[in-house]
């Protein structure tokens, strides 16, 4: 943070000015970093985070009752595993075998289990921590990415064939540092600053609920099931969580729980007891009592869309582009695979002779866009539909929702093709396949 910056006024490249900067330096920054330097071996990264990272000797996990996890799809998977990062990865994540959706007081449910799957687990449960951390040593062991943390870009301005912008130190009392890139990636999460300071606006639908997470543990392992449960309140969902012990089968889950915003505060101040006993009423008993309840935190639930997600030399990733109700696990998996959508169009941009420079064209975000719009929107349309069919106490919504769980129950291709969205795949599979079977060489 401290390097001298030359003051000429033109882009010329130089040791200080990478070709794509990254601002943000979360799960999503830091696999898209990756994955560029994977198939664009010649491009420089550097990443910008506002926040202090890990220090470089410290423990990758730290191991808590309390974690935040996220739900991987196959897709995501694949890809961590195309990185090399897949078997270190699951060290820490457990297979999600069985999916049970309920609805409580009614006769709707269904389940889709590895079995309906061709044997393979319907996706993986990952705490947040791990995950991150795994990223960010890769990250380090990667010479063409420059990490940045405790720093802020605070401005951006767009040249003829640069971006400029200046990062501000939190550690260092200086002036902030003028840097150039091809492309600049903001990836600086849901209330995006630099997205404000563009006056980029946001398509916003507030859904006046909040989720309450926790990690739970019951007197039963899960084996590898997740549950997701329709309530008065709203969806109710636990996920498989990894024992904290080796060789010990686990009945740690990851509790998303759906609140109505006026109600949120009466359930976090509830005694563990009673949150315990309140819990257990609206789940039920599929994994027996449920023993003790973890630190509870909440956030507001509502889908942000960003009105415009690239512009020349500009590109929003990750929720600063769209921001997804949690309940359907969507959101992160979406992210990786528009990471992958969009590494894959900067490298048939290369193999078709475009030099570094030009890599954040107008051109080449313009086809990144048009080919993931389909699957964001669909994506979208899923989370906000679930949400609404099942988070609904309307009678005939209600009679419609149970008819739709028992028919997949009944038709097994209705299952297949239901849990199939749930389960993210869509056009993921085509752009990771895009992205890492290419025979061209980059240049």
């Amino acid at each position: 943070m401290t390097e001298n910056v030359s003051s000429a006024s033109n882009c010329d490249e130089s040791r200080l000015n990478p070709d794509i900067a990254i601002v943000g330096g979360g799960m999503v920054g830091l696999s898209l970093a990756l994955l560029i330097v994977q198939q664009l071996p010649k491009l420089r990264v550097a990443i910008y985070e506002a926040e202090p990272f890990a220090a470089e000797n410290q423990a990758l996990l730290q191991p808590s009752f309390d974690e935040r996890s996220t739900a991987l799809s196959a897709s995501s998977v694949d890809l961590f595993a195309q990185l090399g990062l897949w078997q270190l990865m699951q060290t820490r994540a457990h297979p999600i075998d069985l999916v049970h959706v309920s609805d409580r007081g009614h006769i709707g449910q269904t389940a889709f289990s590895k079995q309906d799957n061709d044997g393979h687990s319907l996706g993986y449960v990952i705490e947040n921590k791990w995950l991150g951390r795994s990223l960010l040593a890769a990250a380090r062991a990667q010479q063409n990415i420059h990490l940045v943390d405790s720093a802020r870009v605070v401005e951006l301005r767009k040249r003829a064939q640069c971006v400029e912008y200046k990062v501000q130190s939190s550690k260092l009392d200086v002036a902030p540092i003028e840097r150039r890139a091809s492309l600049v990636v903001i990836a600086d999460g849901a209330l995006s600053p630099l997205r404000q300071a563009l006056g980029i606006a946001v398509e916003q639908h507030r859904y006046g609920q909040a989720a309450v997470i926790a990690n739970v543990e019951f007197d039963r392992p899960h084996q590898g099931q997740a549950f997701e449960r329709f309530t008065r309140s709203g969806p109710l969902a636990f996920l498989p969580l990894p024992s904290l012990y080796k060789n010990s089968a686990s009945s740690r889950c990851a509790l998303v729980w759906t609140q109505p915003e006026a109600e949120l505060a009466s359930v976090l101040n509830l005694s563990d007891q009673d949150f315990i006993k309140k819990l257990q009423e609206q789940f039920g008993y599929r994994l027996g009592n449920i023993q003790r309840v973890g630190e509870r935190q909440s956030y507001p639930l509502q889908m942000i869309f960003a009105k415009e997600q690239v512009r020349s030399g500009i590109a929003l990733m990750g929720n600063a582009a769209h921001f997804l109700h949690p309940v359907a696990g969507q959101g992160f998996n979406l992210a990786l695979r528009d990471c992958a959508q969009l590494v894959a169009c900067l490298r048939d941009a290369q193999i078709a002779g475009a030099s570094a420079a030009e890599l954040g064209s107008l051109d080449v975000l313009n086809r990144y866009l048009a080919l993931q719009t389909k699957d964001q929107d669909a994506t979208a349309i899923l989370s906000h539909n679930f949400i609404r069919l099942f988070g609904s106490a309307n009678p005939i919504l209600q009679l419609g929702r149970n008819m739709g769980l028992i028919a997949m129950t009944l038709c097994s291709p209705l299952q297949a093709t239901f849990f199939s969205q749930m389960m993210g795949r869509g056009n993921a599979r085509a752009n990771l396949a895009r992205t890492a079977t290419s025979d061209e060489v980059a240049v």
